[in-house]
């Protein structure tokens, strides 16, 4: 079962799928990599049903290195995220980024040759565990916490600011092997999450998501 939508309430996850009337655009799927590098393999779902073939037996969850998977829809807002296992040629789609949810992907489209100088993980994946704002939890996984994971592993996107007053903090709670090095705080901006001098950009549809928790 694919993923496209969680929804935060205060103890509940709300998932939509899409279904062939109502069913968003996928306008990109990004490929990142240990580096903090990613590729855009390109949009649409005939696209994304090349990576998650509805039609494939499920596979048995694999081990060993790994690219990550973000498919992102209008708007700048994250699906439910996969890893593809490079030697075996499986891809996990879990909103915890879990080995969950795997199939064998039979053939890779085009774009992927684009993915030839990534550099795949080979520990497993540091996820938020806890996102709070005032003391209000937010559901985790989600759409934006999926945006917030996506936007931190992409640092050389982010982009120096200057320091100011923060109107809406984060406290955040990491899990995984890099736990440690990862921000408890951040501020939520009008362009998306700073720590320090640094800001991660967010789209202006995921900003908009983050102000609001229960």
């Amino acid at each position: 079962m694919w993923g496209w939508m969680v929804l935060g309430a205060t103890a509940l996850a709300l998932l939509v799928l899409p279904s062939a009337a109502s069913a968003k655009q996928v306008n990109k799927i990004l490929v990142v990599d240990s580096k903090g590098r990613s590729i855009d393999l390109g949009g649409g779902w005939p696209l994304y049903l090349q990576i998650r073939p509805t039609n494939a037996a499920p596979a048995a969850a694999p081990s060993g290195s790994y690219l990550l998977l973000f498919p992102v829809m209008e708007r700048g807002v994250p699906m439910q995220p996969g890893r593809y296992f490079t030697d075996s040629h499986v891809a996990c789609w879990s909103w915890a980024l879990s080995t969950e949810g795997c199939v064998t992907v039979e053939q890779l489209p085009p774009s992927w040759e684009r993915t030839r100088t990534l550099v795949p993980f080979a520990l497993a994946p540091t996820t938020l565990r806890a996102l709070s704002h005032g003391g209000r939890s937010y559901t985790v996984p989600s759409n934006g916490t999926v945006a917030i994971e996506l936007a931190l592993t992409r640092p050389r996107l982010a982009r120096p600011t200057q320091r100011s007053a923060c109107a809406w903090q984060l406290r955040a709670q990491w899990q995984g092997p890099t736990a440690s090095t990862r921000p408890t705080s951040l501020c939520l901006r009008t362009r998306g999450v700073s720590t320090g001098r640094l800001l991660y950009p967010l789209s202006p549809a995921v900003v908009q998501m983050l102000h609001l928790v229960s």
